[in-house]
């Protein structure tokens, strides 16, 4: 994580220095513009051509500036799900799908008694009969493991027993679930509150 906390900032940072030369550009073009209005012979006949002018170079300009901002977000977006893709491959993983599992099995507590837990074949070995059931103990519901594989990356489904009822906590659908809050925490971090 601090690997990828450190390559997250190094992106922030070139983002920044690259939102940062895109604004002087934009500013540089406008007062170019401005400059070249000013020393018109005929400034009333060009002052509206020039103001059209302007206008249209600004707002091209604030339109590239929002395109590169969305490209380095996207960029941004896409390290962070490569790095959270691979939570599976860390040493604490068993951990965190002990509480993936509690957190969707509380979430769906008012949904019945037994559940089954869905997971990737790789991860069928993490979810013995044991920590199943000291779940299942602590949350007061029932837990097996399902005889069915889910086809994701990490993480589990959790479904009530009569498979009508589920809670999707697959590291897929996690991601999906916060996008929204990343963009914006990303967009924060990296050109700051403008």
């Amino acid at each position: 994580m601090d690997d990828a906390y450190r390559e997250a900032e190094a992106i922030i940072e070139k983002a920044k220095e690259e939102s940062e030369f895109i604004r002087k550009q934009c500013i540089n073009t406008v007062n170019d513009l401005k400059n070249k209005k000013n020393h018109s012979l005929s400034k009333v006949k060009l002052s509206s051509s020039h103001s059209k002018c302007i206008s249209r170079e600004e707002f091209r300009a604030r339109s590239e500036i929002l395109s590169r901002k969305e490209e380095i977000i996207k960029e941004v977006l896409l390290q962070i799900r490569e790095e959270f893709f691979c939570l599976p491959k860390r040493g604490d993983y068993p951990r965190i799908i002990r509480k993936l599992i509690v957190h969707a099995v509380r979430h769906l507590k008012a949904d019945g008694e037994a559940f089954l837990c869905r997971v990737r074949a790789g991860d069928r070995a993490l979810l013995g009969h044991d920590l199943l059931d000291g779940i299942g103990r602590e949350l007061g519901k029932g837990l097996s493991l399902d005889q069915e594989t889910a086809h994701i990356v990490g993480g589990v489904i959790v479904l009530r027993s009569d498979l009508r009822v589920l809670y999707d906590n697959s590291l897929e659908a996690i991601f999906e679930r916060n996008r929204q809050k990343m963009r914006c925490i990303a967009a924060e971090c990296i050109f700051g509150k403008e």
